[in-house]
């Protein structure tokens, strides 16, 4: 027997429909024209089909129709036969298909093939597929090969990064004037921490112990320049004792185009924290008193103090004529008018000669 082989290749929206009159499949006693024809038909595995309905009629849409169902065999194609490899099947490759065989009288027909579910119905994931103007010849099998494409749930790439972060470091802390300061003064404090990773570090300052002060914590600067961050910060006690502050600093990251925390981020703590304190002195007892002009001054060595504006201390007279702060107020403050040479040392004895 020849064998004349057409291949075709075509992928047609589903809902392209053909319409003429149905001829029924010849049964195994039905005699045709010496001439036949098989249709297969290959598909892609992992859908909703179970099968195909095969319709053939002839060109140009007169004539009768052949209409027939087969399920997918249990084979697959090319399946190493030597005349479907890369024909144009490639030869590794594997394609489930349902395979229509029936004899049909010579001449031109148009073929139409649906992929079904296994209730009968149109696939939703694969489409119909059509060859036309297939030509079978008398005593001989005409093959045509007809792809069916389908749909499929695509893929995606996940790109897992680990990367490990580093919690900043308090490298150095500093106070100026001093650790040691008076009532009102001010205070300030800087604070330098290392990212080794150099991400944004934002710095937290509060009180944690003491009185209350005067004003602060407050923060006046911060600045960044690679794995080093430094802010600094001012405080002004209102009396005399300690107070504890405390610094935190954080590594933070961009999201949501701001600046938020690491550990927020992660769920795991990533910050540096140190509590500090701040020693205060009431600084009206390193003074000496001039009579002659009725100022005070103070004692050698004492700094000259830079009150935060609006701060005022107690003032000597206030103190030493308070029987609630002091327990000799009839010698310092007799008839209630304060008496400075009782308490403070006199300034030509204890300053060196023209100060």
């Amino acid at each position: 027997m020849n064998i004349h082989r057409h291949k075709w290749g075509l992928a047609v929206a589903a809902g392209c429909l053909a319409s003429c009159g149905v001829l029924q499949e010849p049964g195994p006693g039905d005699e045709r024209g010496g001439a036949s024809m098989e249709l297969t038909v290959d598909i892609t595995g992992g859908s909703d089909v179970s099968g195909f309905l095969f319709e053939i009629e002839r060109c140009g849409g007169g004539g009768e129709r052949i209409e027939a169902r087969r399920d997918l065999e249990d084979l697959r194609i090319p399946g190493m036969i030597p005349t479907l490899e890369d024909n144009p099947l490639d030869r590794g490759s594997a394609h489930l298909f349902s395979d229509f065989f029936t004899v049909a009288d010579p001449g031109c027909y148009d073929i139409r093939v649906q992929p079904l579910q296994a209730n009968g119905e149109p696939s939703t994931q694969c489409y119909e597929g059509r060859a036309t103007s297939v030509q079978v010849r008398e005593k001989q099998t005409t093959e045509v090969l007809i792809l069916s494409q389908c749909d499929a749930d695509h893929t995606g790439t996940l790109d897992v990064i680990a990367a490990l972060n580093q919690p900043p470091v308090i490298v150095s802390m500093e106070y100026s004037p001093s650790k040691f300061i008076f009532e009102c003064e001010e205070v300030e404090i800087c604070v330098t921490a290392r990212d080794v990773n150099a991400d944004p570090m934002s710095f937290e300052f509060d009180q944690v112990g003491g009185q209350e002060p005067f004003m602060g914590p407050e923060l006046v600067s911060v600045e960044q320049d690679g794995e080093l961050a430094r802010a600094c910060m001012k405080a002004a006690p209102l009396w005399n004792g300690t107070y504890e502050f405390r610094v935190r600093v954080y590594d933070m990251l961009h999201q949501g185009g701001e600046l938020v925390r690491m550990e927020d981020y992660i769920g795991r703590p990533s910050h540096a924290e140190m509590v500090f304190p701040v020693h205060t002195n009431w600084d009206i007892e390193l003074e000496c008193y001039d009579e002659a002009s009725g100022e005070f001054h103070l004692l050698p060595g004492v700094r000259e103090i830079q009150r935060a504006p609006g701060c005022n201390p107690i003032w000597p007279a206030q103190f030493f004529c308070s029987p609630y702060k002091w327990d000799d107020v009839e010698r310092t403050c007799p008839g209630g008018v304060f008496q400075p040479q009782e308490v403070y040392p006199a300034c030509d004895e204890v300053l060196p000669a023209g100060d």
